[in-house]
């Protein structure tokens, strides 16, 4: 007895044979052909493999992450670029280091380079190690559009990429990162040097 083709099989799995060949897929079957039986198996077994295929995809969240990270990478660690010079630092008329940590929950500091300001503020999230950084880029020639397409990478002294976003139109990001001492920021704006900013001791 003739038997069934791959793609009779695969739209038999699936539920989505036309009635007649449903019907005759069914009988042969009835008959007793272990032949087909054994080919229903393995077509059973690959549409399970199939549907569970999807629960092995990382978080869509996670890959946007990463993509964003290895996109920035060749933007930021360039040889075209300029180093930021600190203009304010709230923590220069600050009570002691010593005393700092106890007394003081925000930094805030202020760069300027490449015809850009960056403000930033830094908040220790309640008694954990984290930071939360949030910024804005100005730029009085600067379209918002502009600014949109601005990337802000944070990297440690040695290189590590630690976490990277984009700011909004406004030239606002924002960043969550564990303590750490002598980090740097990189700020990437199309035609412009890269902006790079040493953000020295954050504890």
């Amino acid at each position: 007895m003739e038997h069934f083709a791959n793609e009779t099989w695969t739209d038999f799995v699936r539920g989505v044979s036309v009635a007649n060949t449903a019907h005759d897929v069914e009988a042969h079957l009835a008959d007793g052909c272990s032949q087909c039986e054994t080919t229903l198996r393995f077509w059973r077994s690959v549409l399970a493999f199939a549907e569970h295929e999807r629960f092995y995809a990382p978080p869509a969240g996670l890959v946007q992450q990463v993509k964003l990270g290895f996109s920035r990478t060749s933007n930021v660690q360039t040889d075209v670029w300029a180093m930021g010079a600190l203009v304010f630092d709230s923590w220069e008329s600050a009570t002691p280091v010593g005393v700092r940590g106890a007394t003081m929950a925000a930094r805030q500091v202020v760069y300027e380079g490449e015809g850009l300001t960056v403000d930033l503020r830094f908040d220790r999230m309640g008694t954990s190690n984290t930071i939360c950084a949030a910024g804005q880029v100005l730029d009085k020639e600067a379209t918002p559009s502009a600014l949109g397409n601005t990337a802000v990478v944070l990297w440690t002294e040695e290189g590590q990429l630690l976490a990277t976003t984009e700011a909004n139109e406004f030239g606002e990001f924002q960043l969550e990162f564990p303590i750490r001492d002598r980090l740097r920021l990189s700020i990437a704006m199309a035609g412009r040097r890269t902006l790079r900013i040493s953000l020295g001791s954050l504890r």
